[in-house]
């Protein structure tokens, strides 16, 4: 009976307790409830929290982008994170998924508002720069062993004497002439700063061809230091400021308006008066250039002039004392008038893929001289002027393999561009013979050439270039013992040293041999060269022209921080 009591006990029990098991109390449902409403509410509260950030760094980059228009010289970054700010959203709803376009915009000003403001001290320092508070430091430059033959002795050492080549009917034009040399060794320094909105920098470069003693190859070879480029540089917004020694805005460009080494199509010669046809100086010059947009550049400047006859003009015999006030070769303090006038401007863009760069440049030139005329007993100046300008271009053919480079160069007056193979002007005497004037000589200039870049390791490049002179000439009338002697320029019966033409073709190989971002790159290079020179007047039984064949062949050790300073393809970076 006790066994059956508690077996019906039990199944009375068990519903119960399944029902506890599975049904929610009473007691438990108020808990529950507060629970929900919290971890709803806290979800609300992040998600708002959420959206006020995103507004706030919305805020931030507009707030930097107007900062950045407000400064002088600074281009306005427009972008949608400028015009689209975050809409609220109501506390109900689910929240959306940001939109791409916007993180990717916003993304985009950071980077640009980092990169701008990002100096010099910021980037990883290169191999031996040393950083002088935020200014960094850096040298660089290349160690040279260099061989040069010729087939003529132009008398020359690493630059050669285009004006000069000798004729074969003389003694130095039968002579060859081999010489070693570590002369084209350099040394740079360039340092760079950022202060208040403006990239500051400055850069001096050195070689081994300064006036060096007559006895200089005479045992211990004591080739002098010289100056070779001095400038400060200074960039703010879309204004450049460049003041030293540079070259000159008729050096043509590789890109750009820029004065650095890299920027400038100065060939792969090794010749260090570059090549036959490439106008170029390396004078004191201050210029002002202003970048219009990414592909436009326009510039103005100053440069040092030099009232250049050389030994190439045949003077007036009555008024022969003039050469002292013209640089004649042995004259470094010529009388100039004034400095040259330049004006540049400068197109780069990408046709196909493909770099382009077209250059318009233009100058203006002049000389003066005192004269007393005869039966006067006071001076009187006489003053010239002349100009004129060059077109440059280069394009990649192939990008990154293929290069053509062009430029054409025309003046009255601008021998001194063209590394003084002849005069910039002449001594015109009056009908009577009793006074003179000055006047400008024509000259010329062309070259063209392909660079190809056959492999990281090597590259090859061909050129030809041609220096032209206008002949300019009359009657001696001051002459009173030889009466109607050609003087001037390139007349009948003048000397074989008054060039026409000079022409040169020009082949070059470089190869590295060895490599590294650590220690630097050593280079082979080899550069064969021909040469012809034809003067205005030749003798009937004299050579038409003068020629020549020359082979430079060295080896060199680059730093690895050259700062650019070698644009030598494969660049030994």
């Amino acid at each position: 009976m006790r066994i059956l009591l508690r077996i019906v006990w039990l199944l009375l029990l068990a519903p119960g307790l399944l029902y506890g098991q599975t049904a929610t109390h009473p007691a438990d449902s108020p808990n529950t409830s507060d629970v929900g409403s919290q971890l709803d509410a806290l979800r609300q509260a992040l998600f708002q929290t959420q959206q006020q950030l995103a507004a706030q760094q919305q805020e931030i980059q507009v707030l930097k982008t107007e900062l950045k228009a407000s400064q002088p010289g600074t281009p306005a970054l427009i972008t949608a994170a400028e015009v689209v700010r975050p809409t609220p959203t109501a506390p109900d709803a689910n929240p959306p998924e940001p939109s791409p376009e916007i993180h990717s915009t916003a993304a985009t000003v950071g980077n640009q508002s980092s990169d701008q403001q990002k100096q010099p001290g910021d980037k990883p320092l290169p191999l031996g720069a040393i950083k002088l508070g935020d200014a960094v430091l850096t040298p660089g430059g290349f160690v040279d062993f260099e061989n040069i033959f010729r087939t003529t002795n132009t008398q020359s050492n690493i630059a050669t004497n285009f004006a000069a080549i000798p004729f074969s009917n003389t003694a130095l034009g039968s002579t060859s002439e081999f010489r070693s040399t570590a002369q084209f060794s350099r040394l740079n320094f360039k340092i760079e700063d950022h202060f208040r909105g403006t990239d500051f920098l400055g850069y001096v470069e050195g070689d081994f061809s300064g006036n060096s003693a007559p006895n200089v190859y005479q045992s211990v070879n004591g080739l002098t230091n010289r100056l070779r480029l001095y400038f400060g540089y200074a960039r703010r917004g879309k204004w450049v400021i460049v003041g030293g020694q540079t070259w000159s805005w008729l050096t043509p460009n590789r890109e750009g308006i820029g004065p650095i080494p890299s920027d400038l199509a100065i060939t792969y010669n090794e010749d260090q008066n570059l090549a036959v046809g490439v106008p170029y100086t390396r004078a004191a010059e201050f210029r002002v250039a202003y970048h219009v947009n990414d592909h436009w550049a326009i510039g103005v400047g100053i440069e040092n002039s030099n009232q250049f006859i050389g030994n190439y003009v045949a003077l007036p015999a009555g008024f022969s004392s003039i050469s002292s006030q013209f640089d004649n070769n042995a004259n470094a303090g010529a009388a100039n008038l004034m400095p040259d006038i330049l004006g540049k401007t400068t197109y780069d863009t990408k046709l196909s893929g493909r770099h382009f760069h077209a250059e318009l440049t233009g100058f203006l030139t002049g000389a003066h001289a005192s004269v007393m005329p005869t039966g006067s007993t006071a001076f009187h100046s006489r003053t010239a002027y002349g100009g004129g300008g060059q077109v440059a271009m280069n394009y990649e053919l192939v990008p990154n393999k293929l290069v053509f480079l062009a430029n054409a160069f025309w003046s009255d007056g601008g021998a001194h561009y063209l590394v003084g193979t002849g005069p910039e002007l002449v001594v015109r005497p009056n009908a009577a013979g009793t006074n003179v004037d000055l006047s400008m000589l024509h000259a010329g200039a062309g070259s063209a050439g392909f660079e190809w870049r056959a492999s990281p390791r090597q590259a090859f490049a061909v050129y030809y270039g041609a220096d032209y002179y206008g002949r300019n000439f009359f009657p001696d009338t001051t002459n009173t013992t030889n009466p109607g002697t050609i003087i001037g320029y390139g007349g009948p019966h003048s000397p074989n040293t008054n060039n026409r033409a000079i022409q040169q073709v020009t082949f070059d190989w470089l190869f590295t041999l060895w490599k590294s971002e650590k220690y630097g790159a050593v280079q082979y290079y080899t550069q064969y060269s021909y040469l012809t020179r034809a003067p205005w007047f030749v003798a009937p039984d004299d050579p038409k022209n003068a020629h020549l064949s020359m082979v430079y062949v060295g080896v060199r050790y680059v730093l690895p921080s050259t700062s650019g300073t070698l644009l030598r393809v494969p660049y030994p970076n």
